[in-house]
């Protein structure tokens, strides 16, 4: 009675260990592709392992690994085809591994983990750390080691986080190569990575183009570009767009969203890409959006609710167009005939007379060019300016890359220092004009502003889009109570013409031009009919009401 009863307490306490046999597995891993083809880690590893086996008697069943694994996490596809081997297998008690930062490098879930398979009955076994793991001093070795090498990995990690940030910021990409490109040395540091610009990439820049020629639907651009054997997909259409990389730039969390101009050819220039990145946020819809034009509503989301700033949209009813809003508890509805007929009313009173068109022109170049010299000097201010907020970004950024700062502290005061140099830049650089361009960009002003109103009622939708936002580039507003329409922002080119026009004698006619102008931001000069500078947003002034007679 009292042997039975002895065998059944046994049975109820013993050492879980037990039921599992003395046999092993080998466990062995290198972190990179270099490692394993060129070092000769995993050999020597295996080597060790094996001796191992052999001088205590013990039988390996199988072998896992064998190949380059990073150990920063436990989601390794051979490390957790090893850990499902063991368990399965009751035969199996011990994992050779050759030291414990080849087991893992996750710290505390490396000792947990340890801790669940020794309540299996499965040591982790360190050929080069002989350690008694069934005691509570081997177990606390063990942790040790495991938290050691996770505070290692933590070193390197902070290091290589430092070291990619200065390349990056020296306009290197380290990190794998967009679509569109080929790295010609991929196994070499990112500072001496030399991309050049792929068959893929040619149709890639084709399909900048094609979307910000406005005329095609995102599907037509992919379907185009999948025939000619382009990889890309609904899902990634936006983020290949939207690549400033494409656009020779490079950026990204590490140098906190800052564009640093890169190392590699661009695929295409910083004008068509700004275009392209205005469609893409025209269009809210997630995927493949389509694009919606109808002849008929020209006006659509340039054109904006008064009280709620909500833009229009439109429909069809019983064949007529209207805009629409559906905003709060008082949607908005107007026929589209009426408020396009608003809107040529408001065209017309930046139209020039024929009759005025010699004396506008001569007043405007003489009073364009007194204030682009005013600009001149304040943009030689502005360059001084610029460089000493530069100067004390590095100092800043040098500070948090010495750990002399927070990163929290860093954002604040370099994201306010970069917020500085954007607004001064907008001042600090008057290279693009000259006499020409303003003698240029007066004579086509004044060419489109003779019969303005017509020419935007007889173009095309593309057309009448360019040339609204050309005049007014933040839009107009309706007031469907007042039932008139009104813009705040105009063209300075063209908000002059209604002052001149509207006065009766010569004196006044320039001594107003002259006051406006004081106020007034000189226009862009580059693009039809006023010409855009690509470095600075220099063309409209702003307009508290409705011009003369509106």
């Amino acid at each position: 009675m009292q042997t039975a009863l002895e065998q059944l307490t046994l049975n109820r306490y013993k050492d879980p260990s037990k039921k599992r046999g003395g046999d092993a597995v080998v466990y062995t891993r290198v972190s990179s592709q270099e490692q394993a083809q060129n070092n000769g880690s995993l050999e020597v590893q295996l080597k060790y392992c094996d001796t191992y086996a052999k001088n205590n008697g013990v039988t390996i069943r199988e072998y896992f690994g064998g190949t380059y694994e990073s150990a920063k996490n436990d989601g390794r596809k051979e490390f957790n085809r090893m850990l499902e081997y063991v368990r399965k297998n009751k035969l199996i008690s011990i994992i050779i591994v050759f030291n414990y930062d080849r087991f893992s490098r996750t710290g505390a879930a490396a000792s947990h983990l340890s801790e669940e398979l020794s309540k299996e009955g499965i040591t982790v076994k360190s050929v080069t750390q002989d350690l008694d793991t069934s005691t509570a001093i081997g177990r606390l070795q063990e942790n040790f080691f495991h938290m050691l090498n996770n505070f290692d990995n933590r070193l390197k990690s902070d290091r290589t986080t430092i070291n990619t940030r200065e390349v990056m910021l020296k306009g290197y990409w380290p990190y794998a190569t967009p679509l569109g490109y080929k790295n010609l040395k991929p196994k070499h540091r990112a500072c001496f990575h030399e991309y050049i610009i792929t068959d893929e990439g040619k149709q890639i820049k084709k399909g900048f183009q094609m979307i910000a020629e406005k005329r095609y639907q995102f599907a037509e651009v992919i379907e185009y570009l999948r025939k000619r054997g382009v990889e890309i997909t609904a899902k990634s259409f936006r983020y290949v767009f939207s690549n400033p990389f494409c656009a020779g730039f490079v950026t990204g969390k590490l140098v906190g969203g800052k564009l640093i101009k890169g190392q590699h050819p661009p695929l295409i220039d910083i004008k068509t890409f700004m275009t392209v990145q205005d469609v893409l946020n025209d269009v809210p819809v997630a995927g493949v959006p389509k694009v919606s034009r109808h002849d008929e509503l020209p006006l659509k989301t340039f054109a904006k609710d008064e009280l709620s700033l909500m833009p229009f949209t439109g429909y069809k009813t019983k064949g007529n167009w209207y805009y629409k809003i559906k905003a709060g508890q008082n949607p908005v509805n107007v026929s589209a005939n009426k408020l396009n007929e608003l809107f040529v009313t408001l065209l017309s009173g930046y139209e020039c007379k024929p009759a005025l068109r010699s004396q506008i022109a001569t007043t405007l170049k003489v009073k364009l060019k007194e204030k682009l010299i005013e600009l001149g000097k304040d943009a030689t201010q502005a360059k001084k300016k610029i460089a000493e907020k530069k100067s004390l970004l590095e100092k800043v950024e040098k500070k948090f890359i010495n750990d002399q700062i927070s990163e929290e502290i860093y954002i604040k005061h370099a994201g306010q220092i970069k917020e500085e140099i954007v607004e001064l830049s907008k001042e600090s650089d008057t290279s693009a004009f000259n006499s020409s361009n303003f003698d240029n960009a007066v004579e086509k002003c004044l060419t489109i502003a003779e019969n303005i109103s017509q020419s935007w009622v007889t173009a095309k939708y593309e057309g009448k889009q360019q040339l609204q936002k050309l005049i007014f580039p933040e839009g107009i507003l309706y007031n469907k109570q007042k039932g008139v329409v009104r813009t705040s922002r105009v063209n300075s080119l063209f908000a002059a013409i209604p002052l001149l026009a509207g006065d009766s004698s010569e004196n006044k006619k320039a001594d107003s031009l002259k006051n406006r102008l004081k106020s007034n931001e000189v226009p862009r000069t580059g693009f039809e009919p006023a010409h855009p500078c690509e470095r600075c947003d220099l063309n409209t002034v702003r307009l508290p009401i409705s011009p003369p007679g509106h």
